[in-house]
């Protein structure tokens, strides 16, 4: 078994933040309508107390899931092909040769540049890199620190360096 060349992994600080976002704005949605229906057969207090829980639950759940699948994600990479891994219940590994990657494209949104972080994408054949996500072949590496520096290294595994 050979030895990765070097192994990435997402900066999980800046990869939960949306999540707990996104939570907070859903379990404001979620109070909204629990809060009036806990008013009406708990007074007050009652109502102020379940719209707290909602809170907690969703945020909990929420970035617990996200947490143990991004601790899960890493990219290795070798001389000739890169392996995928994630999940925390659903595992998923993805291989990819270099020799079938036609494009590297590395893009940082306001979010990344905010937070010296980036995606980077092997795109292979038949297979449209463009989205956020992946859809079939090819690997979107997200959350990668100096992503500049990686990004030539990739390029270099790739033969595609300048």
């Amino acid at each position: 078994m050979q030895q990765p060349l070097f192994i990435l992994k997402p900066k999980l600080s800046v990869a939960v933040i949306p999540t707990i976002i996104l939570g907070i704005i859903f379990s404001i949605f979620i109070s909204i309508y629990a809060v009036p229906i806990a008013f009406v057969t708990l007074g007050a207090a009652g109502a102020v107390a379940i719209g707290f829980l909602v809170f907690i639950i969703i945020i909990g759940l929420t970035l617990f899931f996200r947490l143990m699948n991004l601790k899960a994600r890493r990219y290795l990479f070798y001389k000739t092909k890169a392996e995928f891994y994630e999940g925390f219940l659903n595992i998923v590994q993805r291989t990819v040769s270099y020799q079938k990657v036609t494009d590297c494209v590395l893009t940082k949104s306001v979010w990344d540049r905010m937070f010296g972080t980036g995606t980077i994408r092997l795109v292979t054949a038949g297979h449209e890199g463009s989205g956020r996500y992946t859809v079939g072949g090819g690997i979107a590496i997200q959350f990668v620190e100096n992503p500049n520096q990686v990004y030539g290294e990739v390029q270099k595994l790739l033969g595609m360096h300048q």
